[in-house]
């Protein structure tokens, strides 16, 4: 079996000669190219007043998702180390970066054919070894599926239905352009929040899988332990002088697992973005500093 990591290298090399990526002339301000359930663009105000006064070192951010914190940081991040255990996901965000102008061209095809019977014939595509056709099928269905959901089964297959859009916006070229300019100052990984190593004055933001909500973005979920985990990782990189940051549910659980060194801070996130309707709009929710 070929190591996570290695397999994006592999993956993410399949291409010989990138195309030069052309940039915007004009500065645009990225946002998420991809859709995320539980995404933090509304929670963003609350994250960057509980972010240190001072200048911080790497960014890292362990569960990136759909990245919306990370491109709201643009202006404070000078070097950044995203990972996430999807590694779909995590090769999307490679390709963003590296292989742009192939990733466009494989996107706009996939938007001159779309359809239901062209989605279903997408979504059957595994094992795919050519990152840019990787990374175009992953954000044509994230575009397209229903409510933007990312769920796998068991044998990690995509298995979301196509959503009721009329003109699903599938190649959105300046803001692809914009995230591409951004990610030039990170690095992209596939591994657990575990393998990561933050240094004294460095800032992580960790957004996990919420307790008691959708855990699916894996095939192994996110569970209780890891839960407990991630709460012990969080006191080594403390311990090690970082700053950290953790949004997470307003639960018993998660206020048991940080009511010692931490500061919990009860604020509510709008989300747009959801498996289930009744879990849409302002939700309770919990930033944890320390």
């Amino acid at each position: 079996m070929i190591a996570r990591n290695a397999l994006i290298e592999r993956r993410g090399t399949a291409i010989a000669e990138p195309t030069p990526i052309k940039y915007l002339d004009n500065y645009t301000r990225a946002s998420p190219f991809v859709k995320w359930v539980g995404g933090k663009r509304a929670l963003v105000p609350e994250i960057i007043k509980r972010l240190p006064a001072h200048d911080f070192g790497t960014y890292w951010e362990p569960f990136v998702g759909g990245g919306a914190v990370f491109f709201a940081l643009d202006s404070r991040i000078t070097n950044a180390e995203l990972s996430d255990t999807n590694l779909d996901l995590a090769i999307t965000y490679r390709v963003v970066q590296k292989h742009l102008e192939d990733l466009l061209i494989a996107l706009r095809e996939l938007a001159s054919r779309h359809s239901k019977d062209h989605y279903l014939r997408i979504r059957r595509e595994t094992n795919t070894v050519d990152s840019v056709r990787l990374a175009a099928r992953f954000i044509y269905l994230n575009k397209t599926c229903y409510n933007g959901l990312y769920r796998v089964n068991r044998r990690n297959e995509f298995n979301v239905p196509m959503g009721s859009y009329r003109n699903p916006t599938i190649c959105d070229e300046d803001n692809l352009r914009a995230a591409s300019q951004v990610l030039t100052k990170a690095a992209i990984q596939c591994r657990s929040f575990e393998k990561v190593s933050p240094r004294e004055g460095d800032l992580v933001y960790c957004d996990p899988p919420y307790h008691k909500t959708f855990t699916g973005y894996t095939e192994n979920g996110f569970k209780v332990e890891d839960q407990e985990r991630l709460r012990d990782a969080c006191l080594e990189w403390q311990r090690a002088g970082a700053h950290v940051i953790v949004s997470n549910s307003n639960t018993d659980l998660i206020r048991d697992l940080y009511a010692d060194g931490f500061d919990v801070h009860h604020v509510h996130g709008r989300r747009s973005v959801n498996c289930r309707g009744s879990d849409r709009g302002s939700t309770p929710e919990l930033l944890i500093v320390g």
